[in-house]
């Protein structure tokens, strides 16, 4: 009876890690073969761990205002790689190219151009203003 318990909760404990691992998982979650760019309003930032991400409002092709998620790495991660979090505000305007979710409305953050025409690149482990990558 102990095996078959402990074999159990060994298969839950796996099973449960793999779906965790999938969920933070890129290439699972984005289409890395091909990018889009998305523009408009930020109306909210979240500088977290495990994932960062901002909201914000775009205009779609019908005129509606419709609400997207741009997600991108750790904070810590960020903060490492030098990425100018103080740059973005909300309410600003930005346009965001990156890859696609596999979800309607996110996509994963590669490249931003603020308001002040400052461009951010992301590529790998480094964020920064464009000429310095």
């Amino acid at each position: 009876m102990r095996t078959i318990f402990f074999t159990l909760v060994t298969i839950l404990a796996l099973t449960g890690a793999e779906i965790l691992m999938a969920h933070h998982s890129v290439p699972v979650n984005f289409d890395q073969s091909r990018s889009i760019t998305v523009e408009g309003v930020l109306t909210e930032i979240r500088w977290a761990n495990p994932h960062s991400h901002f909201r914000m409002n775009v205009t779609d092709e019908e005129g509606a205002t419709v609400e997207w998620l741009v997600e991108m790495g750790a904070l810590n991660t960020m903060k490492r790689s030098g990425f100018e979090m103080h740059l973005f505000l909300v309410g600003g305007p930005v346009v965001i190219t990156g890859w696609p979710g596999r979800r309607d409305r996110v996509v994963f953050l590669n490249q931003a151009l603020l308001y002040d025409g400052t461009e951010l690149i992301c590529a790998g482990v480094r964020c920064g203003p464009e000429d310095e990558n």
